[in-house]
């Protein structure tokens, strides 16, 4: 009995011990399960905590997304990806995926592994605040109880803190939008461009074009109808400019009032002239009420019109082929090139020696090099043909060069062309620049002619001058533009100069622009420049069928216009014999609706004695 009471006894207590011992079990899975809770918690806090950290420094969404890839893997051990509202737009989601609500969207299956990469279910959580969808989070999950609750609502206090963030930087974007882009027209301003040219190594790459237009007569518009009416006719402009850069890898940046700057990038330099030439021709077509509409442009190609490596030049070079552009009449394209550059930046040192060659007692030679290599120079490549070129003739007096690829070389002694190339080869390679080539072209013969020419011309403006009784002092004026009306030929190929058939109108083109070329000629020079004006017209008639299209011309220009012509017609020239006077004035006959009646009508009472 006793006995019995005893096993009784210790089977109760070994009862009572696994009873406390499957309590204990219990309270310690239970206390191991608020461990874990707590330690999920902490794990939670640690995530927002970093969060906060890190994300608030973050302004851009896609830095966003990458640091929040990150944080997802680190912290759930999970793959994710996020759809921004373009993708899910992009992929046409199922409507089903995006209901009205910011709560989980379990095991999605649509487009599977093509749409997440996975073939089994995801965890799609919606990233919205104030009805704002910022993006949609779906976290890719191959066993179906990868994600448990913990794991759900650590996700749910993610979403939360990572919406104010996706905000924040939505918000920065607009912000940034507004301060790069100019507000009238929505194009990029002046602060979006000194961005891309503080980092151009990175943002400019592929940029090979410039064109820098501006609305002809704006002030006019204004005036006439107010400033309103001016934004509505920049509007226009920019309209016209959106559509022919249309799907075109093309920045439209706003870079004053009425100025706007195109850079291009990989287009080919016939396209470019192209879409300026559209610009030009579609903004013409508009009126204003009415006042008609027109726009000038300058166009500058890196590898062509110019040659160094420098996006500064590179619109420097836009904005002086614009600037010519407006000088020679407006509503025109104008494309800078080599030979733009050259008399822009040519050493008008140069001129200390022209007056020897225009008594033509001197002994020598005048040469222009024009060099082209298989790719862009660089600026110290540039610089060293430069020293290449002048230090090679250092042996003759009167080298002088042009920041250009061509350069201009006066001799004091006859050089036979084959002997310059030759020099000018070998120290291309003993200098290492065995990869440009050149061409060499001689100027005497032309500019000997020209020289005579202007000779000329500056005895019978003289003549003109005073039977038309301008003081003594004037007739001086007239003469010394006269003088120099052509020097700008010397910047133009003697190809073209000397050429005996008809020009083609790119040749042509050429040829007018010897006027521009003696004007900044003369605007160098201090004893020149009160009558470069005067040279600038010298090609221009009162009818506006000149050069370039100018109508309201200064007398010295109309006197210096017709004898420029009458000289022209009785002289020799390359492609014809010479006139006689009397048929050189017979022929300015059928012409003299171009010339001033009482100018003309002078030169024919003159003409036989001059």
């Amino acid at each position: 009995m006793y006995e019995d009471n005893a096993q009784f006894n210790v089977a109760s207590s070994i009862e009572k011990g696994i009873e406390l011992l499957m309590e204990l079990n219990q309270e310690y899975a239970n206390l191991t399960f608020k461990v874990k809770s707590l330690e999920n918690r902490l794990a939670a806090v640690s995530v927002l905590i970093d969060i906060n950290e890190y994300m608030g420094n973050i302004l851009h969404f896609q830095d966003l997304v990458s640091y929040l890839k990150d944080v997802i893997a680190g912290v759930l051990g999970l793959d994710c990806t996020i759809y921004t509202p373009d993708d899910i737009a992009k992929m046409k989601m199922d409507p089903s995926f995006l209901p009205n609500t910011d709560l989980y969207i379990q095991n999605l299956k649509a487009q599977g592994k093509e749409l997440f990469g996975y073939n089994s279910g995801s965890l799609g959580v919606l990233c919205i605040s104030k009805r704002d969808l910022y993006g949609y989070l779906v976290i890719h999950h191959e066993l179906v109880d990868m994600i448990d609750e913990e794991k759900k609502g650590l996700l749910q206090l993610i979403k939360g803190q990572i919406c104010i963030y996706f905000e924040n930087a939505m918000l920065f974007s607009k912000l940034r939008d507004s301060a790069e882009h100019d507000g009238l027209t929505g194009l990029y301003n002046r602060l979006y461009l000194s961005q891309l040219l503080d980092n151009w190594e990175e943002s400019m790459v592929g940029i090979n074009g410039a064109i820098i237009l501006d609305l002809d007569n704006f002030k006019n518009i204004n005036d006439t109808y107010g400033h309103l009416a001016g934004d509505n006719v920049i509007r226009m402009l920019v309209g016209v400019i959106k559509n022919a850069i249309n799907n075109l890898p093309v920045y439209a940046i706003r870079y004053g009032g009425e100025e706007f700057l195109l850079l291009t990038k990989g287009i080919g330099s016939k396209e470019i002239v192209e879409i300026a030439e559209t610009i030009r021709r579609e903004f013409n077509t508009l009126k204003y009420e009415e006042s008609s509409l027109s726009v000038s442009l300058g166009v500058s190609v890196l590898g062509e019109s110019c040659k160094v490596i420098d996006y500064m030049e590179l619109i420097r070079s836009a904005d002086d082929a614009l600037y010519t552009a407006k000088r020679i009449g407006k509503n025109v394209v104008v494309t800078s090139d080599e030979d733009l550059q050259l008399f822009e930046s040519v050493s008008f040192n140069i001129a200390k020696n022209l007056s020897r060659y225009n008594r033509f007692n001197v002994i020598g030679e005048i040469y222009r090099v024009n060099f082209k290599a298989n790719r862009l120079l660089s600026i110290e490549e540039y610089s060293k043909l430069k020293y290449c070129i002048t230090s090679c003739f250092r042996e003759y007096d009167g080298i002088y060069g042009s920041v250009s690829l061509s350069f201009v070389i006066l001799t004091d002694n006859q050089i036979p062309q084959n002997l310059m190339e030759q020099k000018i080869r070998e120290a291309l390679v003993s200098n290492g620049l065995d990869y440009v080539n050149f061409e060499v072209y001689s100027n005497t013969d032309a500019y000997r002619e020209v020289m005579l020419h202007s000779k000329r011309v500056a005895a019978i403006s003289m003549a003109l001058a005073e039977a038309y009784g301008l003081p003594a002092d004037e007739c001086e004026k007239v003469r010394l533009a006269a003088a120099n009306h052509d020097i700008g030929k010397l910047y133009v190929n003697p190809k073209i100069l000397n050429k005996p058939g008809k020009l083609t109108p790119e040749e042509y083109e050429k040829i007018k622009m010897h006027a521009f070329y003696s004007y900044q000629y003369a605007k160098s020079r201090e004893n020149l420049k009160f009558v470069a004006e005067y040279i600038f017209y010298h090609h221009e008639y009162i009818d506006g069928s000149g050069y370039f299209k100018k109508k309201d011309l200064p007398l010295y220009s109309q006197i210096i216009v017709l004898a420029d012509i009458f000289d022209a017609l009785s002289e020799n020239r390359c492609y014809r014999a010479a006139f006689s006077k009397d048929e050189a004035i017979q022929i300015m006959e059928g012409e003299k609706h171009k010339f001033n009646p009482e100018l003309f009508e002078l030169l024919k009472q003159i003409a036989n004695n001059i």
